[in-house]
């Protein structure tokens, strides 16, 4: 829309819609200047008319320009590939389960094994048992066991601090990608990229019925053009190549 601006007697000349914001936001153009346009009964106070026409503090076209530019910005972010995000995943994934190994195997028994093939068929009741031998074997102080405690432990610590500060687990890191949100490529924090991706799809995953198919479709979303898994659009989280 063309706009005809006037202070007091003076003409100021014609502008369209998104000359006249930026002049009012760089201080050209004042709210008490007067302003005509086509379909307008009479002359208006600009700072009135806009307020009227936009129902807010910037007109629609502003805000249709900045939509515009947020996706443009989304778009030129370099997504991390297919092989990074896998190579992340298979990072953090052997970190973990190596001391995991180590554990199991020391405290391993024949009791223990009996128990846990009679209980195959039940995974809750399985865990228990694994809890129960765990503390038993720390309560002993079978140094194996507490010094690959103390490792699955800092690892966990480690990837908390990580994500928090910089969207990245240890994985993420070595291989030079980050989570970030979606909506304007900040730091995720601690409730997106802890909590929703990470804490709350690992409890999900881990029941019974439910865990299997949401773990497969949560991997195959991955083959979005936006890489967006289902975790990433729950916690609006996407995954970049972090800029270094």
């Amino acid at each position: 829309m063309k706009y005809h601006l006037a202070r007091g007697e003076e003409q100021l000349g014609t502008f369209n819609d998104l000359d006249v914001s930026a002049g009012m936001r760089e201080g050209r153009f004042l709210a008490t200047d007067l302003c005509w346009a086509v379909g307008m009964p009479e002359w208006q106070a600009l700072g009135t008319h806009m307020r009227d026409v936009s129902g807010a503090t910037e007109i629609p076209a502003i805000t249709a320009l900045r939509e515009e530019v947020r996706q443009d910005q989304v778009q030129t972010k370099v997504l991390a590939s297919l092989g990074q995000r896998f190579g992340a995943k298979m990072i953090d994934w052997l970190l973990l389960l190596l001391p995991v190994y180590v554990l199991l195997i020391a405290i391993m028994d024949a009791t223990f094994e009996a128990k846990i093939l009679a209980l195959r068929e039940d995974p809750t009741a399985m865990m228990e048992v694994l809890k129960t031998q765990i503390t038993q074997a720390l309560e002993a102080g079978n140094q194996t066991v507490l010094a690959m405690y103390g490792v699955i432990s800092a690892l966990m610590v480690a990837n908390v601090v990580l994500l928090t500060l910089r969207g990245q687990s240890i994985g993420k890191l070595l291989t030079g990608i980050q989570i970030v949100r979606a909506q304007d490529q900040s730091r995720a924090g601690f409730v997106k990229a802890v909590m929703l991706r990470w804490f709350l799809f690992a409890v999900i995953s881990s029941m019974q019925f439910i865990g299997l198919p949401l773990m497969l479709g949560d991997i195959l979303l991955i083959f979005r053009s936006d890489r967006r898994c289902l975790h990433d659009l729950v916690a609006d989280t996407m995954v970049i190549k972090r800029n270094t």
